[in-house]
C-alpha cells in the first residue's frame, strides 16, 4: 500500500474525501497526485505462479481521492471529453441521487490501518454475548470507535464496517473484551 502526497488545492469548498473509479488506476494514482490533496491507492505486493513479486490493487479500479468537490466534478469532465489527456475516472454517487458521495476520513483511516504492514490482529474468542448479524462497537485499541457487525468466516467471528455504497471491510480478529453491543434506536 502507498499514499501519494501532493500540495494542497484550493477550491470555492473545504477539501472532502471521494473514492473514484477507473480502468487505469496506477496511471490515475500518479496523475491525481499533482493536482489532489492526497490520493490513497491501496496495492499490495504479490508472488505470480513464476514466483515473481508484483503489485496488485487490493480494491481493483478504486482511489481514494482528497479534493473539493467542485475540483473532483471538474477532473471527472475533464477525463471523460478529453480520455487522451487525462485518466477518465468516475465519481462514487449516492445511491439514487447524483450527488458525489464524500467519504468520511474516519473510513479512510480505518482503509489506511487495515493495509498498513505492522497492523498486528487479535482474535475473536469464541464468547456467547456477540450473536451474528449483532451490532458491536470496538472500545478499544487501534481499531476504537469503529462500528460494525459480527459475522462468520470460515468458523471465525469477525467485525465488518461497511464503506457506504463503495466496499465492505473485515476486521482483522478482534478480542470480545474490545467489543461493546450497540443498541437499536429506539423510535
Amino acid at each position: 500500500m502507498y499514499t501519494i502526497m501532493s500540495e494542497a488545492v484550493v477550491g470555492h469548498d473545504s477539501p472532502h474525501w471521494y473514492a473514484i473509479k477507473t480502468r487505469q488506476e496506477f496511471r490515475a494514482a500518479h496523475e491525481l497526485a499533482r493536482v489532489c490533496d492526497d490520493v490513497l491507492f491501496l496495492t499490495e505486493q504479490v508472488k505470480d505462479e513464476n514466483r515473481h513479486v508484483r503489485t496488485r490493487a487490493i480494491i481493483p479500479r478504486v482511489l481514494f481521492i482528497r479534493t473539493t468537490g467542485a475540483k473532483a466534478l471538474e477532473m471527472e469532465a475533464d477525463g471523460r471529453e478529453h480520455p487522451e489527456m487525462s485518466v477518465p475516472f468516475w465519481i462514487y454517487r449516492y445511491p439514487k441521487e447524483n450527488r458525489i458521495q464524500e467519504i468520511p476520513g474516519s473510513s479512510i483511516e480505518l482503509l489506511r490501518l487495515l493495509t498498513a504492514r505492522d497492523t498486528t490482529k487479535c482474535e475473536i474468542f469464541t464468547k456467547t454475548d456477540f450473536k451474528e448479524n449483532q451490532r458491536v462497537r470496538v472500545t478499544g485499541g487501534q481499531f476504537a470507535g469503529y462500528e460494525g457487525y459480527v459475522v462468520r468466516v470460515q468458523k471465525n467471528k469477525h467485525v465488518v464496517v461497511k464503506i457506504e455504497g463503495i466496499c465492505m471491510v473485515l476486521l482483522p480478529f478482534i478480542h470480545p473484551d474490545l467489543l461493546a453491543p450497540v443498541s437499536p434506536i429506539a423510535l
